[in-house]
């Protein structure tokens, strides 16, 4: 009775491994002070490819910057965007004062190849700052079931 246990742990563990390994490959990175994320989500009635991407950029400090610009940094020149108007709190779905989001950057995937980092310039207690987190695509390892 104990090798069954074992046995099924075993597999069951090997399914969700194997299962994981199937799922594409997700964009996460982190700066000192941004976290970048891009994952595929399910696709939707309105969405025009199967597994469209959508991802955000989340503050990592204490208390909510005023963001000033984002930058896709394309083959080493930046390309805009979002601008300050843009990002203002509470006046697009966006933004919510820690969190940008993005369904339009990488909907279809992303190509690393081309987009290498993106730039975030911010201000915080009248000093203007500016990061750039470097992306890197990870493949998933283990996906619990729940």
């Amino acid at each position: 009775m104990h090798r069954f246990f074992v046995f099924l742990g075993i597999l069951l563990a090997s399914v969700g491994i194997i299962y994981s390994l199937m799922q594409p490959a997700i964009v996460y990175s982190k700066g000192e002070y941004w976290k970048v994320v891009y994952k595929p989500r399910n696709g939707g009635v309105t969405d025009s490819t199967v597994q469209p991407w959508s991802g955000y950029l989340k503050w990592r400090g204490l208390t909510e910057p005023k963001v000033l610009q984002v930058d896709l940094v394309m083959d080493g020149k930046s390309v805009n965007l979002f601008e300050e108007r843009d990002l203002k709190k509470n006046k697009y779905a966006n933004f919510d004062g820690r969190t940008i989001s993005d369904s339009t950057t990488f909907y279809n995937g992303p190509d690393i190849s081309s987009v290498q980092a993106i730039k975030i310039a911010w201000e915080k207690d009248g000093k203007n700052y500016e990061e750039v987190v470097e992306l890197k695509m990870y493949k998933r390892i283990f996906i619990p079931f729940f």
